[in-house]
């Protein structure tokens, strides 16, 4: 999980998604054992602010995104509490619209769907593996 790690607290670790072939997805994850955010020390929880604001700045100076999007969903068991960090480009929107399955004014809902089905859940190949790579080293020499 190192070579993914972008930056960390104490409290928090901030790493490219091991499985996203999209550039700058992010994942906010707890360095607590707690799936809920209401099991978070105070601590945590007071430093969570600057950790989300420090990603968000970080991927609109890297990728001038649309907007950047925070989610947090915590259904699969053993996950420390954690956020999903995007970058949403205007291309991305328009790769979902253009998309059968999804609207043609795609918004918040369609790009996690799209996101986690088309560019994740599944193995990196080594090409894929070395860009995502190239992508936290690009990431770390903003920060």
């Amino acid at each position: 999980m190192d070579e993914l790690r972008v930056f960390s607290n104490i409290h928090w670790i901030v790493t490219h998604r091991r499985d996203s072939r999209y550039d700058g997805y992010l994942i906010i994850s707890s360095e607590e054992t707690a799936s809920d955010l209401s099991d978070l020390s105070d601590e945590a929880m007071s430093s969570l602010g600057l950790v989300m604001k420090t990603s968000e700045r970080l991927l609109a100076k890297v990728y001038s995104p649309y907007k950047v999007m925070f989610y947090k969903l915590g259904f699969s068991p053993d996950f420390s509490a954690h956020f999903h960090v995007v970058p949403v480009s205007e291309d991305l929107l328009a790769e979902i619209s253009k998309h059968p399955g999804y609207s043609d004014n795609p918004d918040g809902n369609d790009a996690i769907v799209f996101l986690s089905r088309e560019y994740c859940e599944s193995p990196l190949t080594a090409g894929e593996t070395e860009k995502q790579l190239s992508a936290v080293h690009l990431l770390r020499a903003f920060l």
